[in-house]
């Protein structure tokens, strides 16, 4: 059995601005390096034997994952699989600015069943969960019988939780995903089993 702690990264400057964030190198703001101070401390108290540490690449992770990483004694590990899903030319936009600049690609995101959708000038959707998804397939098979953190984005939780779970998380984008929430998975060659979704009581 693998243990997954699955851990959005801390607030971006685009979290903060309503915006959408993508590949775009969004920092963190204070918020968020406080938030990834808060539960690395949590991690160190409440989780032995942590094996790895793995990051997507995209700056508000890594920056997250770095902080983690000085607290825990671990060097993350950057794997570009865990990125975002490319948002293309929406990434920066707020939600009014998508839906009055893209109307049509507006209406197609809305259904998101929709796995041939495509991002203008980004990703398709189908992609992006093939890519997450080979990526998580990855890392559990390098770390069985160990526990695992990876710092990613909400797409990326959500997109892994899909995988591992189909039949809970078939409406994979109604799960909220707070920054530098945990959500803990076991998996293993019998399936997987939720332990937790978006525990942020470190954060209160």
């Amino acid at each position: 059995m693998t243990q997954l702690i699955l851990m959005r990264h801390g607030q971006s400057v685009l979290n903060e601005q309503g915006k959408w964030g993508g590949w775009s190198p969004a920092e963190l703001t204070p918020l968020g390096r406080k938030q990834a101070e808060t539960v690395a401390r949590r991690l160190a108290e409440s989780v032995e034997a942590i094996a790895a540490l793995y990051s997507s690449p995209l700056r508000r992770a890594w920056d997250t994952a770095q902080i983690i990483g000085r607290v825990l004694n671990l060097q993350p590990i950057s794997h570009d699989g865990l990125r975002e899903i490319d948002f293309g030319q929406v990434d920066g936009l707020s939600m009014d600015e998508f839906r009055a600049a893209f109307p049509e690609h507006f209406a197609r995101w809305l259904d998101k069943a929709d796995l041939s959708f495509v991002w203008p000038g980004g990703e398709r959707r189908a992609d992006f969960f093939q890519r997450v998804s080979r990526t998580a397939e990855e890392i559990v098979a390098c770390y069985l019988h160990e526990t695992v953190v990876v710092v990613a984005h909400g797409g990326t939780i959500r997109a892994i939780l899909a995988h591992f779970l189909p039949v809970e998380f078939g409406d994979w984008w109604g799960y909220e995903l707070g920054n530098c929430s945990l959500t803990r998975l076991e998996v293993n060659s019998d399936g997987a089993r939720l332990l937790i979704l978006n525990d942020d009581a470190h954060l209160l």
